[in-house]
């Protein structure tokens, strides 16, 4: 099957336009994201997920964004092809993964808007970013542009309350300097950072590297039987290996992360038909729940709502995260 993925598109920026809204489930967090991104396969993990704050300011060449989350939402973001972004991590309360990197609170992370990047958190995360065109980077295009993939370290959070002043200032009014003082203001602490600290790369265990290729592999496409067994034989690594870094990783074990994308798959079918044309048994055996007694208590806990509730209510498609293009698998996790 053909992976469906959006079309990314160059920055589109308005100069001083701002905007701060909350969502509450896909649609919502899609409608009050910048046009400028775009989630693509969003799956719920945990309860509440599709939950927090998203926060928007244009200046001349640059777009800073803010966002709030509770936790437990996996996702491939799409930002505009043209750019460079440089994200601080403001609190990551337990594990983030952004492509091969693990995450800390007030790790500065910088990543070539021009691919996607699969992106999770198991808890509360909430970070800045500012994306800002290549071609106008300048004198400080090598250096940065050499930094993609890497981190550095917010030394006192001054680069995280940089960009909450100037949030501050001009979502509430205030005096402020011009647009291009403060865009100069950002690249000149970017480079200080980097002038004054040693570049740290993507430092994983052989589990964790392996973790993250299931994770790709199940991710968009999960044909075939599978079992945490067979997987921990296919990559030549044990049970407990393959078990301690999913949970490393992702804070999550490896049976339990899959069974989460499932249940998103059938959340998603389930939201798309009528009870004329479907059952719940039948959805669910179809992506492998043979026990239905435990299907609907683990559906449950997740989506807070009995899965005949979620068939009954028949919510339109543009509304979920989850299509059939984003994963295939119709066998039972063992």
């Amino acid at each position: 099957m053909k992976k469906k993925t959006p079309k990314q598109k160059p920055i589109v920026l308005k100069a001083g336009y701002f905007m701060q809204e909350s969502y509450d489930g896909y649609k919502a967090l899609t409608e009050t994201a910048s046009d400028n991104w775009h989630h693509h396969c969003t799956y719920q993990l945990l309860p509440h997920a599709l939950q927090g704050e998203h926060r928007f300011l244009h200046l001349h060449t640059m777009q800073l964004s803010y966002a709030k989350r509770p936790g437990g939402m996996m996702n491939n973001t799409y930002s505009a092809s043209d750019c460079i972004s440089i994200a601080v991590m403001q609190q990551v309360k337990d594990k983030a993964c952004f492509d091969k990197m693990k995450l800390k609170r007030d790790d500065i992370l910088f990543f070539d808007d021009s691919s996607a990047f699969n992106f999770m958190s198991n808890d509360a995360i909430s970070f800045a970013i500012v994306s800002v065109q290549k071609s106008l980077l300048g004198e400080y295009a090598s250096q940065i542009l050499a930094a993609c993939n890497h981190r550095v370290k917010d030394t006192q959070q001054k680069f995280s309350k940089l960009l909450e002043q100037i949030w501050e200032d001009i979502s509430q009014g205030k005096p402020h300097e011009s647009f291009e003082s403060l865009e100069a203001q950002i690249l000149s602490h970017i480079k200080e950072l980097l002038d004054t600290q040693a570049l740290i790369p993507s430092k994983l265990t052989q589990g964790e590297e392996i973790s993250l290729q299931i994770r790709d592999q199940v991710y968009t496409h999960m044909d075939g039987k599978i079992s945490i067994s067979s997987l921990a034989q296919q990559y030549n690594v044990s049970d407990k290996t393959l078990q301690n870094s999913f949970k490393s990783l992702f804070g999550f074990t490896p049976k339990l992360f899959l069974r989460q994308l499932k249940l998103n798959l059938v959340h998603y079918e389930l939201s798309n038909h009528t009870p004329r044309e479907v059952t719940v048994s039948n959805i669910a055996r179809k992506w492998g729940f043979a026990h239905m007694g435990r299907f609907s208590r683990y559906y449950t806990d997740l989506f807070c709502e009995n899965p005949s509730i979620t068939l009954k209510r028949s919510i339109v498609a543009e509304e979920k995260g989850i299509g059939s293009h984003c994963a295939r698998r119709k066998e039972e996790i063992e």
